[in-house]
């Protein structure tokens, strides 16, 4: 089973175009920007759609309020690799899943000391390989320096890092075999590229599924039988 977590359909009207790919591409499932009304659901023809929400970029009081409200609504919830206050506040913050490197740049980089706050609370770092695909030449390369040095901080600090496709268009998205050859792009080695692409995404989904189900009290504290009501 392969899903990706990055999809970014512009409108529900082009979203049938997505799902016929993903099921072309062998992928089972994917997040998408888009509002919908359950944070999981299975389309008719199987395919899984995961509601994702990435906050947005501004101060850390209004991150904090705009994480607590979306985290009942959201499949996955994303954080924009930015300031050092709400990256690491992120990185601790276990409603968080995702620091993303939605605009790898040179001001786009992962401190060490934010990568060991993530590698015990589980937010992992994403890759969108978006950029990749939309830039050539010297501008190519100077993503692909970006995504790597990232990439080498993650993994160094124990980080979880995630690969995903970031697409805005259909022609954008990425059979499982193509995303993990991006990771070794990317200097990941083969076998860390299938937890990247594969196992990683899906742990996340099947960890949210179970944190927002009911008898879910906080990590770690759940409810395993109720009493009987009088």
């Amino acid at each position: 089973m392969s899903i990706d977590l990055n999809v970014r359909s512009p409108t529900s009207k082009s979203l049938g175009s997505f799902v016929k790919m993903a099921d072309s591409l062998g992928l089972t499932g994917f997040a998408t920007v888009l509002q919908r009304d359950k944070p999981f659901e299975t389309l008719e023809g199987g395919m899984d759609l995961f509601t994702r929400i990435d906050l947005p970029e501004s101060g850390l009081r209004a991150v904090k309020k705009a994480a607590k409200e979306a985290r009942p609504k959201a499949a996955v919830i994303a954080v924009p690799l930015r300031g050092v206050d709400v990256s690491n506040w992120a990185a601790e913050d276990e409603r968080v899943d995702f620091l993303t490197l939605d605009k790898p740049h040179n001001e786009c980089i992962l401190r060490e000391s934010t990568a060991k706050l993530a590698a015990v609370s589980g937010t992992a770092l994403e890759v969108p390989i978006e950029p990749l695909l939309t830039s050539s030449g010297l501008t190519r390369s100077k993503v692909i320096k970006v995504f790597r040095e990232n990439v080498q901080t993650a993994v160094g600090m124990g980080m979880q890092v995630i690969l995903s496709s970031g697409s805005k268009v259909v022609m954008s998205m990425r059979s499982p075999t193509a995303m993990r050859y991006v990771g070794l792009l990317l200097g990941l080695d083969w076998k860390y590229t299938k937890i990247a692409v594969q196992e990683g995404p899906q742990s996340i989904i099947d960890r949210n599924k179970k944190r927002l189900g009911s008898d879910f009290v906080a990590p770690g504290v759940e409810i395993v039988q109720r009493g009987e009501t009088e």
